[in-house]
């Protein structure tokens, strides 16, 4: 009996250890999880997306990025529809790459800001920002 107790505190113990391990690689890839994409942050004003239209964006730790939409929208060189995207984010420089364009991406207090695109024929987003689901 005292075997059997001593070898299930050490898988528990295991099994919080490691549970930790992947939080602190979470800190290391602060990019990684569910983003919602809250706001759009145009010249002199922000539109907050309502709450049923905002699109989900799934960052994994392997440089695949899992978007969901909820409404129809059009941002160039952006994620525009369902599906999976390449995605490459530096911490040191603040830089994310998607779509073949290289961003600012600032991530703090569960919150991050991308900067936008500008188009000739519309109203420019200067950026997108998203909060940790």
């Amino acid at each position: 009996m005292k075997n059997n107790v001593f070898w299930l505190c050490a898988v528990l113990m295991m099994a919080f250890g490691m549970s930790s391990c992947s939080s602190d690689d979470d800190d290391d890839n602060p990019i990684v999880g569910t983003w919602e994409l809250k706001t759009l942050g145009y010249p002199g004003f922000d539109y907050e997306i309502p709450l049923d239209d905002r699109d989900l964006f799934i960052f994994n730790s392997n440089g695949k990025l899992k978007v969901i939409k909820k409404k129809r929208s059009f941002f160039p060189d952006f994620p525009n529809e369902d599906g999976e995207y390449d995605y490459s984010y530096d911490k040191a420089k603040k830089i994310i790459q998607l779509c073949g364009v290289a961003r600012e991406c600032i991530i703090l207090n569960g919150e991050m800001r991308i900067d936008g695109y500008h188009e000739a024929d519309s109203e420019p987003v200067q950026r997108f920002i998203f909060i940790k689901k």
